[in-house]
């Protein structure tokens, strides 16, 4: 199983998921993925860190059923030697 407290992730939301974080004042991009920074996880789901524009760091539940798809962004793509 993957640790996500503390990851960067991209995740695909049902249209639900997107219609309730938008009812909630989260602004999402017109993408079919959107990165969030996980802050930990739970079994209802992943908390993730927003900052608003009333200046304040807020903790907000994306429930897991609202997840179609996630990528999990691990490190960086390191190449040796050369390429052709």
């Amino acid at each position: 199983m993957i640790e996500l407290k503390e990851q960067s992730v991209v995740v695909h939301l049902s249209d639900e998921g997107r219609r309730v974080l938008r009812q909630v004042g989260v602004e999402l991009p017109d993408t079919p993925g959107v990165r969030f920074d996980v802050q930990e996880e739970s079994e209802r789901g992943m908390w993730i860190g927003l900052d608003y524009q009333d200046g304040f760091r807020h903790m907000l539940l994306i429930r897991w059923e609202y997840i179609l798809a996630m990528d999990v962004i691990v490190g960086e793509v390191r190449t040796e030697g050369f390429l052709n």
